[in-house]
């Protein structure tokens, strides 16, 4: 037998089933088919987490936005009409003139102004921020 003539076992890609051309160990016929494949195979706590995360970047873009020179107000409506989820954030500030909602480097504090109109003062975060501690346990003690 001629030892240029190995047969190989015809290989079939694990996502789509079409048949693979090229290398030995190759399990995908392109890239498209081997994200299908990793996205259906993710555990719930992947998908979770990564779905968290689009929502809190989605939040971030709406803030950056709304922010192009560092501060910024805007009535609530404005981020709610842009989709802003208000129950995901990545981190908290907290200062004398408030708490900030961080979605990474931008976040926004509650505010109602003069008329009772419910706003949101927007701020890009500041490195100063990172040095000051939230004492959650301090903060949540029961009186």
């Amino acid at each position: 037998m001629d030892k240029r003539a190995i047969e190989f076992d015809t290989r079939f890609c694990l996502e789509c089933g079409k048949e693979l051309k090229g290398r030995l160990g190759k399990k995908y016929c392109d890239p498209a088919c081997k994200s299908a494949y990793h996205n259906r195979h993710k555990n719930f706590g992947e998908i979770t987490i990564q779905e968290t995360n689009r929502i809190i970047r989605h939040n971030r873009s709406i803030l950056k936005t709304l922010c192009p020179q560092g501060k910024a107000t805007v009535r609530k409506q404005v981020l709610d009409q842009m989709g802003f989820d208000y129950r995901y954030f990545s981190s908290i500030f907290k200062s004398e003139k408030g708490v900030y909602y961080l979605s990474y480097d931008y976040g926004f504090s509650p505010i109602w102004d003069g008329n009772n109109i419910q706003k949101a003062l927007i701020i890009q975060k500041q490195s100063y921020m990172d040095t000051l501690s939230l004492d959650i346990w301090k903060i949540n003690k029961a009186s």
